[in-house]
């Protein structure tokens, strides 16, 4: 018995071990970064093109031969999306690289991952990434150093009607990437890089109708397979407000949509007639209203560009374009995009 005691810690030790992930690495750094790497969670798909502070959960000094490694025995059993990415010397915050160089990788882990990640490339940052251990990570990471150089060509493009036709030909190859790959939780990684899903679900509802029954079927209970639940309501939503369904499209929602019609116009004729009663006859001048940044995504909305188009042109990332789009609702006093641009022809 005593025996058996003195061994107890042993084997605890032991077993804690077989349940630890262990991150090792080994990247060229130039002068231009600082030697510190980090870990961020990524509790949603939704995520994966935001960064905060907030989502770090492990860090590690790189030595001076670029090797690292991250460990620790905290992070959930099922997969999840992590990012690997490191800081400029002359940055403060933690941030996206919006240039032509990534500051970036994002892995597939679990509590017990063991990866090597290598970046081979010519001397650039993760120019091109080496990944031992895992076969859905290297396939994740083949994926995401393709999309990168797509998205790279797709930029450079100057004519709105030709990145458009790029634009679905690159979501086509990542919807036949989706098909064609193994592991859904692989596939949801390329699905939110789907360049404005909206339109896409229109033109291919099946697609995701398919891949839900993917997920639900290799992941019945994980967090992201109800996140994209949440995604595919969102976008059905989407095509019933924008779209008639047969067989889908309730009875009475004609009537629910005259009477909001209704309701809209008779609310327009109000304002008009208090307008009237206080006699305002100056024309409000928005672009006073309106900081730098917002009048630049105004003439952008207005041109027809997606949200995706916005921040690329502008270098934000998308989620800071969305914020902005919000701000600029309140700031003209618009429910959405169409107000929003209809107000902008109105000021011609």
């Amino acid at each position: 018995m005593q025996k058996f005691l003195f061994l107890l810690p042993f084997l605890l030790l032991s077993i804690q071990s077989v349940h630890a992930y262990e991150l090792k690495g080994q990247v060229k750094l130039s002068e231009d970064w600082q030697p510190r790497v980090y870990l961020a969670s990524i509790q949603s798909p939704e995520n994966l093109f935001v960064a905060s502070p907030d989502f770090v959960i492990n860090e590690a000094f790189v030595d001076p031969d670029g090797n690292f490694t991250l460990s620790g025995n905290d992070l959930p059993e099922d997969p999840r999306f992590y990012r690997l990415y490191f800081v400029r010397n002359n940055s403060l915050a933690i941030e996206f690289t919006n240039d032509y160089q990534r500051n970036f990788i994002h892995l597939l882990l679990d509590n017990s991952t063991q990866l090597m990640v290598t970046d081979t490339g010519g001397g650039e940052l993760f120019d091109h990434v080496k990944i031992e251990g895992s076969e859905a990570n290297t396939i994740l990471s083949d994926f995401e150093q393709s999309y990168f150089q797509k998205r790279i060509k797709l930029n450079e493009i100057n004519t709105i009607a030709k990145r458009d036709f790029q634009s679905q030909s690159l979501n086509r190859s990542i919807r036949d990437f989706v098909v064609k790959c193994e592991d859904p939780m692989v596939g949801l990684f390329a699905v939110y890089h789907i360049d404005d899903r909206e339109t896409d679900f229109l033109r291919n509802a099946n697609f995701y109708f398919d891949f839900q029954e993917r997920m639900k079927a290799a992941y019945p209970k994980a967090l992201y397979t109800a996140a994209y639940d949440d995604l595919l309501n969102s976008l059905v939503g989407y095509r019933d407000l924008v779209c008639e369904i047969p067989k889908i499209t309730k009875p009475w929602r004609t009537w629910i949509i005259w009477g909001q019609s209704i309701l809209i116009i008779a609310l327009l004729l109000w304002i008009w007639k208090l307008k009237s009663r206080k006699e305002v006859e100056e024309k409000i001048d928005y672009g006073q209203l309106l900081t730098e940044k917002e009048r630049k995504i105004w003439e952008s909305l207005a041109a027809g560009k997606t949200n995706k188009e916005i921040a690329a042109d502008l270098f934000i990332e998308l989620s800071t374009v969305k914020t902005h789009i919000n701000n600029l609702y309140k700031r003209l006093g618009v429910a959405n995009r169409k107000e929003a641009i209809l107000l902008f022809n109105s000021q011609k």
